[in-house]
């Protein structure tokens, strides 16, 4: 069955229930049409997720290391065994297109098996005290954790927190945007189907205020991990301080690239035209792009032709480029930028919607943008991209960090004591040189400034996932 269910509830301990609040329909934003109904979960979803998932916490932390890596290796399995029905289900919840939506399915696979890997590694230590004593430390999961996943890549990002919460011995309650809840419950489906005990990870679908705040309330919740705007990550983490909880948050970017004179134009333009993968709805995508004076020009006629020859269309065409969530996100970003050409911008392609049942707007790539101006400052999330001329390093390297987020960079350059120096210099969680994107499960991500706090994937994961407790032993 490559459709999504007819209708889908709360996950929770191992099924799928209507308790919940109201009815929401999912609209596939490339077509237009309704995918499917769900009820919201609300406060009496939240209520009853968070219940199951503490009576489950203590025997699943009880679960033996090597074991609890074997359950997520299945999950890994399970997630490959149906990657075409994932795929299309992400394409018909967030109009990714097919091919993008196959390489976003491997990714949650990808987490699930890394973290299998990781259960019977965690470890403690030994720690040289004064006289004669034994001690020593062991990490021990936190219990119930919180996980608030966006909507422009909810497989794989709710994939890239629960993967080591679980490896960690921890139980999840997942809220999915309801733009976008369909992955998510599938892939807990999923994981049930691959052996994780009931109660362990259980998903309450539903809106931020309605859904969202209950659980970022619950005091038996002892950690979150949310994705998301900068005011919505303030007002979890305001909540999550109530209650003396830690949050890891990733909170968006505005990321440079730059290219320097002695770069690879051809092949930096073919990367860099990727800042329109997923229609430019993805925190870590290179929308500001910094261009030698030397070759401006040169550069600029290689990323326009490229962007002219993207395909936009529904997502189950396959297109190069797919719709951008809804309406409202079609409205924002002309508003961007229709304000950046009234303040003397050149739109060289794109610029406008294109028409058709669902909501899309055209690949567009601009220049003359000033560095102050809203469309250079602020998170678009769409697929704009705006190139800026600069004469030297030193220029280059503030201009990008005179930003209030700091979440990836590109460097281009073919001198490698540069790639070394600007990588340093850029205030950014993450860079990358001479490709783009590159990101693995085993690397660690996160912001600087306002893209967030704390680190996800690779070993870091394993620190904000567990506590350590210190053991002293006399041995008088």
């Amino acid at each position: 069955m490559d459709t999504p269910l007819d209708h889908y509830g709360s996950f929770i301990n191992g099924e799928f229930t209507d308790i919940g609040i109201g009815e929401i329909d999912v609209t596939n934003p490339g077509t237009g049409e309704t995918t499917t109904s769900l009820t919201e979960a609300g406060r009496p979803g939240v209520v009853a997720a968070v219940k199951s998932a503490e009576s489950a916490a203590e025997d699943w932390a009880d679960v033996d290391p090597a074991e609890r890596g074997e359950l997520l290796r299945s999950v890994a399995e399970i997630l490959r065994e149906n990657n075409e029905r994932l795929a299309k289900l992400k394409t018909v919840e967030n109009g990714a297109p097919h091919s993008d939506a196959l390489q976003l399915v491997e990714g949650a696979a990808k987490y699930f098996e890394y973290y299998a890997g990781l259960t019977d590694k965690i470890e403690g230590e030994t720690i040289p005290v004064p006289g004669n004593r034994l001690d020593y430390t062991q990490r021990e999961p936190l219990g119930v954790t919180g996980h608030i996943i966006p909507w422009n890549a909810p497989l794989t990002l709710c994939a890239r927190s629960i993967a080591p919460a679980l490896a960690c011995g921890n139980t999840v309650v997942a809220k999915p945007s309801p733009l976008a809840p369909i992955t998510v419950l599938e892939a807990a489906r999923y994981a049930s189907m691959a052996g994780i005990p009931d109660g362990v990870f259980n998903v309450v679908p539903g809106e931020g205020q309605r859904t969202g705040e209950p659980l970022t309330e619950d005091n038996r919740v002892a950690k979150y991990v949310f994705t998301g705007s900068v005011d919505s990550g303030i007002k979890v983490m305001k909540s999550a301080a109530e209650n003396v909880v830690p949050v890891t948050a990733e909170l968006g970017g505005k990321n440079p690239a730059i290219v320097f004179q002695d770069a690879d134009v051809e092949k930096a333009a073919d990367d860099l035209a990727k800042a329109f993968w997923l229609a430019g709805q993805v925190c870590f995508a290179p929308t500001k792009i910094y261009i030698h004076d030397d070759i401006y020009s040169e550069f600029q006629r290689a990323l326009i032709e490229r962007t002219e020859g993207l395909t936009v269309g529904p997502g189950e065409e396959d297109p190069d480029v797919g719709p951008v969530i809804s309406a409202n996100a079609v409205e924002r970003i002309e508003e961007y930028v229709s304000e950046a050409v009234k303040s003397g911008a050149t739109v060289h392609t794109g610029g406008e919607q294109v028409q058709g049942s669902g909501h899309f707007f055209a690949p567009t790539l601009i220049d003359g943008v000033s560095d102050d101006a809203p469309i250079s400052c602020e998170e678009v999330f769409g697929p704009v991209v705006a190139t800026y001329r600069f004469e030297n390093e030193a220029e280059a390297v503030k201009r990008a960090n005179d930003t209030k987020y700091g979440l990836y960079g590109v460097v281009w350059t073919d001198n490698l004591a540069r790639a070394h120096r600007v990588a340093g210099d850029l205030e950014a969680g993450s860079i990358a040189v001479n490709e783009y994107p590159a990101t693995f499960p085993q690397a660690p991500f996160g912001g600087y400034k306002k893209s967030g706090i704390g680190r996800e994937k690779g070993q870091q994961a394993v620190e904000h996932f567990t506590q350590i407790k210190n053991i002293t032993i006399s041995l008088e």
